[in-house]
């Protein structure tokens, strides 16, 4: 009883000052249903977390839903004094939205918590995860920003724009409800990237992997990028560098679209 007038003291304060807030824990997870400023109209997500997984799906509801989830521990129930150990913190968090704008924040950095989120179909994200978890995305269309530094990326039937960065794992992108005519870019360092447009991409494309393979079923008009740097060192040692990329336009050019990787295989794909 206690724990549902907490929650409700906490929604009337929120709709007075206009930003929502709430603290959520719980053994099985909780579930917070945030109402937008603007329903019906454009969103935007931010959360970042230090450990744990972050998956967002799009829905045909106008409210945003936050649903947590803490890993199981195979280790024995913890007892003191012959008593259980009982509830768990490490699911604390806070939820803040003004004008449309959700900010999650977790409030234990030393635990893994895993975000199951549900939004509106037309939301733009800013998703980054740092350790023991990855990133997936389906069914939302917007401007798409997302960093994993131990986690893949995972994007399935979106729509918009991307810029994604996985430093050790892949990335997988599926872009089914259109895409945006601006500049793109896909980066790892020890993962494949592979990426499938609608057959109609027009767009100028520049990749690179130093130590992969690139391919793509599109009529690519290939040229190369070779940018050479040359100086002589204070000491008089003459130095040339060279870097590679692979160049070309799909359907007559259009925006830039970056891939590169350095231990990992780039495929860009078209989906008729």
């Amino acid at each position: 009883m206690m724990k549902y007038i907490s929650k409700n003291i906490v929604v009337l304060l929120a709709l007075f000052l206009g930003s929502y807030s709430f603290y959520a824990q719980s053994d099985n997870g909780e579930v917070v249903t945030i109402p937008l400023s603007r329903p019906g109209e454009a969103g935007h997500l931010k959360i970042g977390l230090l450990y744990g997984s972050i998956s967002v799906s799009a829905h045909s509801g106008k409210d945003v839903i936050i649903e947590t989830a803490s890993s199981k521990s195979s280790k024995p129930a913890k007892t003191k004094d012959g008593m259980r150990r009982i509830g768990d913190t490490s699911l604390e968090f806070s939820v803040e939205e003004y004008d449309n704008k959700v900010y999650i924040k977790s409030k234990k950095h030393n635990k893994r918590v895993d975000f199951i989120i549900r939004v509106p179909e037309n939301f733009s994200l800013d998703l980054r995860a740092t350790n023991n978890g990855n990133i997936a995305v389906a069914g939302v269309v917007g401007d798409i920003e997302i960093s994993n530094l131990n986690g893949s990326i995972t994007l399935t039937d979106i729509g918009g724009s991307v810029i994604a960065d996985a430093l050790n794992k892949d990335i997988i992108v599926t872009f089914t409800k259109g895409y945006e005519k601006s500049s793109m870019a896909f980066t790892s360092l020890n993962g494949d990237i592979d990426v499938t447009f609608p057959e109609n991409l027009a767009a100028n494309i520049k990749a690179k992997t130093d130590n992969g393979e690139i391919y793509t079923d599109f009529e690519l008009k290939v040229t190369r990028d070779i940018k050479k740097e040359e100086k002589r060192t204070s000491s008089g040692v003459y130095k040339v560098n060279v870097d590679k990329w692979v160049t070309g336009a799909i359907n007559g050019g259009g925006a830039e679209l970056l891939f590169k990787t350095m231990n990992g295989d780039i495929m860009i794909r078209s989906k008729g």
